[in-house]
């Protein structure tokens, strides 16, 4: 294992273009092993209209700048390993772990984001509600709420507050939401097991007994785990098709594993096939454009009434159910609306915001403030946090 200081010279000459092609593979060895070792984040970023050679002396000017800060400073981990690639004007960077020391710099970003100290990550919580309005506040230290014959349980067996039984029978419909800075699971009578984001909802009967269909409705982002499930008329026996409704978009299927990212603020709902087939549909349309019949792999892209299929980039539409933020080539307001749901927090902007578009993981379990301090290291934006309002600049 090398030291920290191996690391350092290694990637400054990187960044000055003089690195051997040993040391790039000595480099790039000790990221990928500290990846899969460590599960550490990064942060990268592309920018325009700036070119590849003008991001690379910028970057190596901070870097230099960090590195030239007095050694008795408190150092501070940065997250910023170039691995720098140019395609059709594509900028790439993405981050190694390195060690930097504070600077002036840092002393301005924590008295702006003082107050981000206080704002967590996202937990379980819930709010199941009844068919009469009746609301029920599930437990935070549970992950999830199980609905089957004998009425309402917790995922790990215990029963909630109250005759779930009774509250189970007395009713027709449920709805599963989450707030913003929440996430649940739910595990519906027939078996399947979703998982809803912040800031969701998912309606679906309390029974699907005698149904002809198991239509649910979403809005939110949810990952569905939809069991097989038969019914049985004489003297042939069908199976039950499974419907998720959200927004403009029905997507049915009998048996697989799929995203549904379907928030009204989005400017597209977007459905991410992992197994199975699903069929996507605008409100249970036939015809070109209108429907698509989706394999493992891809992604449906439902907007301006039209329904267009692509490759999906699967990390990134399971990232939120694995405990991180993907972004992939997003704009800043994108990212800015995935910290508000998950953090519960306003978002407003002050002056022209950069239209340089992120790429990158972090984790979920952040504290908002180590999130905000990852994205100024980009140098493409910088916050001020009052209260429970971030300010974008």
């Amino acid at each position: 294992m090398r030291n920290k200081e191996e690391l350092k010279y290694l990637a400054k000459k990187f960044l000055e273009g003089t690195a051997s092609a040993e040391e790039k593979a000595a480099l790039d060895h000790w990221y990928s092993s500290g990846l899969a070792e460590a599960a550490e984040e990064e942060l990268v970023f592309t920018a325009e209209p700036e070119d590849a050679e003008a991001i690379k002396n910028r970057l190596y000017g901070n870097i230099a700048q960090k590195l030239l800060v007095p050694a008795r400073e408190k150092p501070v981990l940065v997250k910023l390993w170039p691995k720098i690639a140019v395609a059709a004007g594509l900028f790439f960077v993405a981050g190694l772990a390195l060690y930097f020391y504070l600077s002036s710099e840092n002393f301005d970003a924590e008295k702006r984001l003082s107050a981000a100290k206080m704002i967590n990550a996202g937990t379980n919580t819930a709010v199941l509600t009844l068919a009469n309005g009746e609301q029920v506040n599930l437990s935070g230290s549970k992950t999830g709420l199980v609905i089957d014959a004998s009425g309402l349980t917790y995922n790990d067996g215990d029963s909630l507050a109250g005759d779930g039984a009774a509250a189970l029978k007395a009713t027709s419909e449920l709805t599963l939401s989450t707030p913003k800075g929440g996430q649940y699971q739910v595990v519906l009578p027939d078996g399947t097991k979703i998982w809803l984001n912040a800031a969701s909802a998912l309606k679906f009967p309390a029974r699907f007994d005698g149904l002809k269909t198991r239509r649910v409705e979403l809005t939110g982002e949810a990952y569905f785990e939809v069991a097989k499930a038969k019914q049985q008329p004489a003297p042939k026996t069908r199976r039950l098709p499974f419907i998720v409704a959200s927004g403009k978009q029905e997507v049915e299927v009998l048996g697989t594993h799929f995203n549904i990212n379907a928030y009204t603020e989005e400017d597209k709902i977007k459905t991410t096939l992992f197994e199975g087939s699903v069929r996507v549909s605008l409100n249970g349309l036939a015809g070109k454009g209108a429907a698509a019949i989706l394999s493992p792999g891809q992604q449906a892209w439902v907007s301006n009434q039209e329904v267009k299929v692509g490759p999906a980039d699967a990390e990134e539409a399971l990232a939120w159910r694995n405990g991180f933020f993907k972004f992939n080539s997003e704009s800043i307001p994108s990212v800015m609306r995935k910290l508000s749901r998950w953090y519960n927090v306003e978002v407003a902007y002050e002056g022209e915001i950069s239209k340089s578009r992120i790429i990158g993981t972090i984790s979920r379990n952040k504290n908002i403030k180590e999130v905000l301090e990852m994205l100024e290291e980009t140098k493409l934006v910088t916050f001020k946090v009052e209260g429970r309002k971030v300010i974008v600049k």
